[in-house]
């Protein structure tokens, strides 16, 4: 393969680069100072990458041009990052640095919320860097891969990972990623030969990464990355073949120093014995007449920890720390984060939805839930950038049907994926920061997702560990809870394991409408979103009509018929459904049941029951579990002083325990219970075991009439004084 040459650089460019590379050592030994003078807690940085930093942004730019580009770095990205932003027209990125190092509110990376270095710079391509740096890779890939589905043909992404993280399996799902899916990605290891203490021969299983490449068909690069024309000239070859090729390549940068240690949580003094890259690009433009002697650091004989003792600035050097040391001290002088502000950007704001007045007089849907969910992804694709992904979603049809048909219809942006949940969830979080796309990811049972629960951890927070300028616009559909004999990794509820994630909203529609309307109102929302969807609901036709269904005989057979052939429903684009909101599916005054999922739809059928003998049932049908709607729960049993619980989930340790401690600190005494699973391992196989494990309509039954069998704290207590709990945020 013939390599394209690098165009030459300038002594403009050449002079520029060593500026940034001086900058951000400059910065780097000041905070190792103030680490040693206890001023700063902790630190992390990149003394020892400047050279292969400053040359391998100057090298993508060359390639792209700064356009249809994408970098996730590692926290020793930063001079890579300063470099690119000053040729993307980013001034005074290291005293944003220094910002975010000092964790302060004028931080335009968090805000004081993220430790130094985990930076983000949507604007200009620059994806949030996260502590797991294997993750990543996976943010990198979906970038990739959104670009791709938006057409865009001579796009470039990259991410770096430290030889240490060779060792994660992250590294594997992403690599996988890059070669089925023929992503224009880079992936590029940069080798210093320690992973923070551990060594090659103790933490590194990949011997040999050009064949590690070539067995996944990415094309091998490797630069000695104290050598910034080496590296230059690689990173420019490795980029072209990336976009000329629409194909993935891996860069080993070998041969680098890491002159503090990994961070201040270890050994942070200068190691003087290993190569300083700064000193040796110095003197090699110094030989090309770039700059002069007087220019450039040096070496000089010192004694103590501090960098500064044993080197002479040079001029250049010089002026830079002088700009270094009085950003510092304007940022030291900078307010702090406000601790009343800690709840902003919990989340993006919901789209203002409200039900039908009509709602509950229409008559029941003829549409499946598993048709409505086909429903609700064609219009999705058809409306906005957007692609679904996920095991068997496309040929399949998804395993429960809600898929069937999009293949045909769409069929370069409904794609079958690697079985790889955190493949699947990773590259939908990094596809779904494109400010336009929304990603759709499918895992095939709940029960897998906790392969993936790091990244849902991640959806949750990155919207506020951002202050909003990463919105991970992702619908993440499950199905989930106990039916039909699946045992044990295909009967989980995963409801519990989810809730506590703050900044995810998690719903579980029991209808078809519900599925549908809140799939597009997820759509709209553009924040994060995971729907459970019961795998008892797929063929069953719950829940209120849509519009224009139809009503007459021959209507109603041909859309069942259409729908159980896999065919997709019309379903008008003005249907959504709050996010947020639950909804009463049955009035009553002598008893809360708060549902949801099949938890709800057992709850009517009890509440249809005991309304034969005179008993007012409240059925509240949470469909967004998280936030969930307190006003509407605690609305209810200010008026029925009783509570009952009911979902698939196990009580124990469960979100039934969440709605009940809220509604028990607003009603002291109220009685209350909650029923789901049994507390036991798993669901068996066999089904008669599964009937006696799970959640019944006989088991809530006899729970309301426990419930409804004890006095309520209003009639035995004079009732309570309630307000509204506005400060729910779930």
């Amino acid at each position: 393969m013939s390599k394209p040459q690098a165009p030459e650089l300038t002594p403009d460019e050449l002079r520029h680069a060593y500026r940034v590379a001086v900058r951000n050592r400059s910065m780097d030994e000041r905070i190792v100072r103030l680490l040693s003078q206890g001023r700063v807690k902790f630190a992390i940085y990149g003394p020892g990458q400047e050279s292969h930093a400053t040359a391998t942004a100057l090298a993508w730019h060359k390639a792209t041009g700064g356009d249809d580009f994408g970098f996730c770095g590692h926290y020793r990205s930063g001079t890579l990052v300063s470099m690119w932003s000053e040729l993307t027209g980013r001034e005074d990125f290291v005293k944003d640095v220094l910002r975010q190092q000092l964790s302060k509110a004028t931080d335009p990376f968090s805000g004081g919320r993220q430790m130094v270095n985990h930076l983000l710079d949507m604007e200009r391509g620059i994806l949030p860097i996260q502590s797991p740096l294997g993750m990543n890779l996976g943010k990198a890939a979906g970038w990739a891969q959104a670009l791709k589905l938006m057409g865009k043909t001579k796009s470039f992404v990259a991410a770096t990972i430290g030889d240490g993280s060779t060792a994660e399996i992250d590294l594997h799902d992403a690599m996988n990623a890059i070669s089925v899916w023929s992503l224009p990605m880079l992936v590029m290891v940069t080798d210093n030969e320690v992973a923070i203490s551990t060594k090659p021969h103790e933490g590194r299983g990949i011997k040999d990464l050009k064949a590690y490449a070539e067995a996944f068909d990415l094309e091998f690069f490797e630069a000695k990355g104290t050598d910034f024309f080496a590296c230059y000239e690689t990173a420019y070859q490795a980029a072209r073949f990336c976009i000329e090729n629409q194909k993935g390549a891996l860069w080993h940068v070998h041969g680098l120093s890491r002159l503090n240690g990994h961070s201040s949580a270890g050994n942070y003094r200068f190691d003087l014995d290993q190569p300083d890259p700064i000193l040796i690009f110095g003197q090699e433009l110094v030989e090309r007449g770039v700059l002069t002697e007087d220019d450039i650091v040096k070496r000089i004989s010192g004694t103590g920890a501090d960098y500064f003792a044993h080197h002479d600035l040079g001029g250049i050097m010089g002026e830079e720390d002088a700009i270094v040391g009085r950003w510092m001290q304007e940022v030291e002088g900078e307010p702090d984060p406000d601790p009343n502000t800690i709840a902003e950007w919990t989340r993006p704001p919901f789209p203002a939805v409200a039900d039908p007045a009509d709602l509950s007089d229409r008559p029941r849907t003829n549409v499946t839930y598993a048709g409505a969910l086909r429903a609700a992804h064609k219009h999705i694709l058809e409306s906005r950038p957007s692609g679904v992904w996920g095991q068997d979603v496309g040929h399949l049809g998804g395993v429960m049907q809600a898929t069937a048909g999009l293949k045909d219809l769409f069929p370069n942006r409904v794609i079958d994926a690697p079985i790889n949940e955190p493949l699947i969830v990773g590259t939908a979080v990094g596809a779904g920061m494109h400010p336009d796309f929304v990603a759709l990811p499918e895992i095939q049972f709940g029960d897998y997702s906790l392969n993936a629960y790091h990244w849902l951890v991640h959806m949750g927070n990155l919207y506020w560990s951002s202050l909003g300028q990463a919105k991970p616009s992702v619908i993440l559909r499950m199905p989930t809870d106990p039916f039909g004999g699946g045992a044990m990794y295909h009967s989980m509820s995963v409801d519990g394991f989810f809730s506590p994630i703050p900044g995810l909203v998690l719903c579980m529609p029991s209808t078809s409408y519900d599925a549908y309307g809140l799939m597009l109102s997820a759509a709209d929302y553009g924040g994060p979103v995971v729907m459970l969807e019961p795998k008892y609901c797929y063929r069953r036709t719950n829940g209120p009509a849509f519009p224009g269904e139809p009503t007459d005989k021959a209507g109603i057979k041909a859309l069942k018929d259409h729908i159980r052939r896999g065919g997709i429903p019309d379903i008008g684009e003005g249907v959504r459904v709050p996010l947020g909101k639950g909804i009463i599916r049955h009035a009553g005054t002598d008893l809360t049941l708060v549902g949801w999922g099949r938890g709800a739809l057992f709850g009517l059928e009890v509440a249809e029951k005991l309304a034969e003998e005179g008993i007012g049932v409240e059925v509240i049908d949470l469909r967004t579990i998280v936030p969930p709607d307190m006003d509407l729960v605690f609305e209810s049993v200010q008026k029925t002083g009783r509570l009952l619980v009911v979902a698939d989930d196990r009580p124990f340790a469960g979100f039934h325990r969440e709605i009940q401690a809220q509604v028990v600190e607003a009603f002291p005494g109220v009685p209350t219970k909650a029923v789901g699973m049994k507390n036991v391992p798993a669901i068996a196989q066999n089904e008669m075991i599964e009937e006696h494990t799970a959640l019944t309509p006989e088991r809530t039954e006899e729970a309301a009439r426990a419930l409804l069998a004890s006095a309520t704290r209003s009639t035995g207590m004079g009732g309570w004084n309630w307000m509204p709990s506005r400060y729910v945020t779930g």
